[in-house]
Formats: C-alpha cells, structure tokens, sequence
C-alpha cells in the first residue's frame, strides 16, 4: 500500500464527490447538509487562519466540544496544514482539561460554548504558551470579550481574506505534511494514571482507514451518525478517518437525549456503539414489549425464541434446517422487520460493538432478531481496532480474526502483542511508558 497523508486522502475524496453531501447536522428540526466541497473550503479557512495566526507544523490545537460538524471541519484543517489535533472530552472538569492542555502545550483551543469556556477561565494563568480560544457557540457569550478569545466566524472570515490573498497558502502547507508527521493526539482515558497521549501519525491513521472495508462493508452510499465522543479514536475512526476515505455520509445528533429519534430519521446503514448504547436498546424492546397487549407479547417472543435457535446455531458455524431456516423467514416478515423499522435498524447492513466487552446475551439477542451486530477489539494505541468478526461469522466469546495486514500474538504472561503499520508512535513527553508498550519499536 502507499503510504498516505490526510491531506492527501481528504483532496482525493473531495475531488471525487465534490457537492454530495458530506455531512448532516440537525438544527431548530431541520437537517442541513454540507457538502464535500463545503467541508474542504472550511477546513481550508481554518487551516489558512491559523497559519496567518503563527501555527508551526507540529504545533498541538485542542479542541472540546459535542459532536458537531464544527468539530471535524476544525480537527481536518488542522492536520491538513501539519498540526496535531487534541480532542478533549467534553464531559471534563477544567483540571482535566487543563492536563490536557498542560501536557500537548497546546497553542490554540477551540471549545463549543460558554460552559467549555469557563474550564479554561480557571487555568488560564497556568497555560501562558497558549496563544488563542476560538469559540464557535455564542449562545450566552454575545458581551463577553477578552483578547485571548475570538469567534469561530471570525477565523473562518480571517482564513476567507488569507485565501483570496495566498489561494497557493493552504495546498503548500499540505504538501509538506508527510506519513510520519504526527496527526493527533488521544488521550487515554486516565484509569491506571494521569491520561497520556498517544501519538497516532499521518501513517497510521491513513493505513487503518484502507483495510477496514476487507473486514467491515463499507462504501459512499453508507450513513452513519455520529454521538460517540469525538475525542476517542472509536468515533474518530468512524467520523473522520473512514469518512474521508469512503466519502459515506456523517449525521450528526442533535444531542445525546435524541440519539434514538434521530436513528429513526436516519436509520444508518453501519452502525457502531459501545456496549452499554446495545444494553440500552435492547432493555427499551423489552420494556416496550411489557407495555403490549398479550398478542403481541406471544408473537415477539416466540419469534424471538426461533430467532435464538437459529442464531445459536449460527454462532457456532453448524448448519440450519430448512424448516428453521423457513419458520425464521416468517418471524422476520411478521415481527422483526416492524422491531427494527421503529429502532431505526432497518436499513443497517452492520453494526459494531467495541471499546468494551459486549455480553454474549446482547450480541445473541440482536442476531437473533436480524441485526448483523459484530465485535471488535482494538485498542488506542493500534489506531482502533485490530480484530473484528466478519459478516456471518459471528461467535461468542471472541472478537474475529485480524484485520489485514494486523500481527497478533500472546505473550507467555497472558499479554496480547500487535504488530501493524497501525501501532502508535509512542506516548507523548512519556518515553518510559512508550518504551513499555513498544518494546520492540523498529519491527513496528
């Protein structure tokens, strides 16, 4: 495979789909779209300011905030122009976030709104290398003014001017960027410790996003929606790296309380979740089925349970009667087609579950009602995943074969080894926990 940037990837794309929809976010209860020619001029606005703002290649830029187009228009401009994005959860307390900032020496930080601006008005004083806060909800902030902070209108009419006058400015600075050139920083989660950083290259994330589709069926005609953090390399994985390199479209959610109602606007066609969103979906089936009238309690579970002897079956790779198989087909027709139809699955050819252990009873439960739900295992410091079970061949109790291209092994203490061009490059400013995760670092 060539190695790629990306830069290189995102223009690609762009080119190729040009004024399709990229993006969809929810507004006053329409949707509105962005295409890929509008996400390209926006990040280049971005990119294009913050080079006019003094942004060196490998100068850090956080970013907090909910998951909006915002968010990856601003991560894309900055790795475009050879800088390093930092997500930071939103749901953060500011000393959090202002370890964060502390550890990347971040230059600038975009947050969403007023509350993410009050984080940084606490540590302020301890963070003089940071330059400038860009925010782009003004909801509550139309009289706050303070020379540190600007609006994001403001920098995309300021990328606006530096594009008219240097249109060359933004595609030189990509051209520069190259494979191993840091693209973002995650943060682990912190429960062992401080969070550290993992350093994610131009390499990494780019050779993840091309071996995906020979485990994980996707293609420009998909859709998925995006509500995961966009801090955590599982959403980022989705909402940005294949993104860009499928050309399928994001939905945005309008917040976390209407996951579910806009699932049923959008019914995605690859879906993808933590184990506890599966939980929560299968507990609401249940509990809508208590509230139905007897008959329709009667049809639901024993669909359900023909559903289970067919997926039980299935799961451990022995053949399926025909009678089963015929009396499944009919449960499907009368019950399960509706069930997923109000879930909002109709149209979703796959879902994922990772970042967690799923229990067995879900990922049974939903392929015994027609939704292909898989899992995965993979980890931040190997670019999101590394093992994922292929359409059809789901099992319990194992999370698939290696993606292509993906070495793993066990270690006699039980440890689990990975080798692939998508292993991180270390922690950052933590060489001894990077010598303990890669301590083989040239057979990466």
């Amino acid at each position: 495979m060539v190695l790629e940037t990306v830069p290189h990837v995102f223009r690609r794309t762009v080119r190729k789909y040009g004024d399709r929809v990229a993006m969809r976010k929810k507004e006053l209860g329409l949707w509105h779209d962005i295409s890929w020619n509008e996400y390209y001029r926006l990040a280049t606005y971005v990119g294009s300011a913050l080079i006019s703002m003094g942004l060196q290649k490998g100068d850090r830029v956080s970013i907090i905030g909910d998951n909006c187009p915002e968010w990856v228009i601003i991560d894309m401009g900055v790795q475009c122009i050879g800088g390093v994005a930092v997500g930071v959860y939103p749901t953060n307390a500011w000393p959090q976030v202002e370890h964060v900032i502390q550890n990347s020496e971040s230059k600038f930080f975009f947050v969403e709104n007023e509350e993410q601006l009050d984080k940084w008005l606490h540590f302020r004083e301890q963070v003089p290398f940071l330059e400038r806060v860009i925010v782009w909800d003004l909801k509550g902030l139309r009289n706050f003014s303070d020379r540190m902070v600007m609006t994001y209108d403001d920098l995309l009419e300021l990328g606006r001017k530096i594009v008219e006058k240097d249109p060359d400015l933004f595609e030189k600075r990509t051209s520069e960027v190259t494979p191993e050139d840091l693209a973002v920083l995650i943060y682990t989660s912190g429960t062992t410790g401080p969070p550290k950083g993992a350093m994610l290259t131009h390499r990494n994330v780019t050779w993840m996003g091309g071996v995906v589709d020979n485990s994980i069926p996707v293609d420009d005609a998909d859709e998925t929606i995006s509500f995961l953090p966009l801090c955590h390399v599982f959403e980022r994985l989705f909402s940005v790296f294949l993104h860009i390199t499928y050309g399928y479209t994001v939905n945005f959610t309008e917040s976390l309380d209407t996951v579910t109602d806009n699932m049923k606007e959008i019914s995605p066609t690859v879906g993808y979740a933590v184990p506890r969103i599966w939980e929560k979906y299968l507990s609401a089936v249940y509990i809508r089925m208590s509230d139905a009238t007897w008959f329709k309690r009667l049809a639901f579970f024993t669909a359900l349970k023909i559903g289970q002897k067919r997926t039980t079956l299935k799961m451990n790779f022995r053949h399926v009667p025909f009678w089963l198989e015929a009396l499944y087909q009919l449960a499907y027709l009368t019950v399960f087609r509706k069930l997923k139809e109000r879930l909002g699955f109709e149209r979703m050819k796959v879902a994922i579950s990772g970042a967690a252990p799923i229990s067995p009873a879900v990922l049974h439960f939903f392929q015994s009602m027609g939704v292909n739900l898989i899992e995965g295992y993979g980890q931040t410091e190997g670019t999101a995943m590394a093992c994922v079970s292929r359409i059809g061949r789901p099992k319990s109790g194992t999370v698939g074969p290696p993606l292509p291209g993906i070495e793993v092994n066990i270690a006699e203490d039980g440890e689990i080894l990975v080798r692939s061009p998508s292993v991180f490059k270390g922690y950052y400013k933590d060489p001894e926990a990077t010598a303990q995760a890669l301590p083989v670092i040239l057979e990466r």
